[in-house]
């Protein structure tokens, strides 16, 4: 299977059986002690990685922001909660090895912490606060969800089309193997003819020249000699040349068998992630 979508499925599964696009009121146990919250339900992610992207928006509007037990940003300018600065507190909550964690946003105001009890404008306005927040961060997750599976889809055709040109390179391979194996066949028919018609005329010299000393006769039988040990080691080669040319598309045939199975393999997790990048995209489309 493929490590981008074996990442990526329990994300899509787990966000699209308990994904929670609003915020809760609630309550959290920070440093300094219990107080209510807004909290939100996100997938796919991680603590350093939900805490980071608050401390990066409460850096916009607070004189400082502290990140030691949890992240507060001091002196935060919240209008739509109040015309005083606040303080607001983040911390995300995960349990070990799970995908999805909660992370919890308190707000102090000169009142006191903003819970049910709160006068409804600042009640709605730290819900809106921190709606657009997390709803902006559980966009920003999405996408990157689908620019992931999106990379793997890029990933997965590339591995295809490399499959298809690969069975293109050993169905060539093994035309030019066939063509070799039956050069090689013509060869040895030529070399065997040669090598023949050179015995006879070989025995005839030696018996001419037997027990009569002739230099040319001599330097000729060596000639003829030697013309048809060539013959024989061409012959040899051919039928080498045959064989290894036989062995080599026998080896190209099962790897083009193997192949075909590689595509169809291919092909069907292409059509799964295909159907996860679709999935994904109308995941994030849902996301206002």
């Amino acid at each position: 299977m493929n490590p981008l979508r074996t990442l990526l499925l329990p994300l899509l599964f787990s966000g699209a059986t308990f994904a929670q696009t609003t915020v809760e009121v609630s309550s959290f146990a920070f440093s300094d002690g219990v107080h209510p919250t807004f909290s939100f339900f996100f997938e796919g992610t991680d603590t350093k990685y939900v805490e980071s992207y608050w401390r990066d928006e409460l850096k916009k509007i607070s004189a400082a922001v502290s990140n030691k037990k949890e992240v507060i940003g001091h002196a935060a300018l919240v209008p739509q909660v109040s015309g005083d600065t606040v303080r607001v507190y983040v911390k995300a909550e995960q349990r070990r090895n799970s995908p999805n964690l909660t992370a919890h946003v308190a707000i102090m105001t000169t009142a006191g912490f903003v819970g049910p009890n709160s006068e409804a404008r600042a009640l709605d306005g730290a819900k809106t606060f921190v709606q657009q927040r997390s709803t902006a961060l559980r966009r920003q997750l999405a996408e990157q969800e689908l620019s992931l599976a999106e990379r793997g889809l890029s990933k997965l055709k590339g591995e295809l089309s490399d499959l298809q040109r690969d069975k293109e390179r050993a169905e060539a391979n093994i035309e030019k193997s066939r063509q070799r194996a039956a050069e090689a066949v013509q060869e040895q028919e030529r070399t065997r003819v040669e090598a023949d018609e050179l015995g006879p005329r070989i025995a005839a010299l030696q018996a001419e020249l037997d027990g009569t000393p002739d230099k040319d006769g001599a330097k000729e039988l060596s000639a003829l000699i030697r013309d048809k040990d060539r013959a024989q080691s061409r012959n040899r080669k051919a039928r080498e040349e045959e064989v290894s040319m036989q062995k080599k598309e026998a080896e190209l045939t099962q790897a083009i068998r193997k192949n075909v199975e590689d595509q169809a393999n291919k092909s069907s997790e292409i059509a799964k992630q295909e159907t996860l990048v679709a999935t994904l995209r109308e995941k994030l489309s849902t996301i206002r």
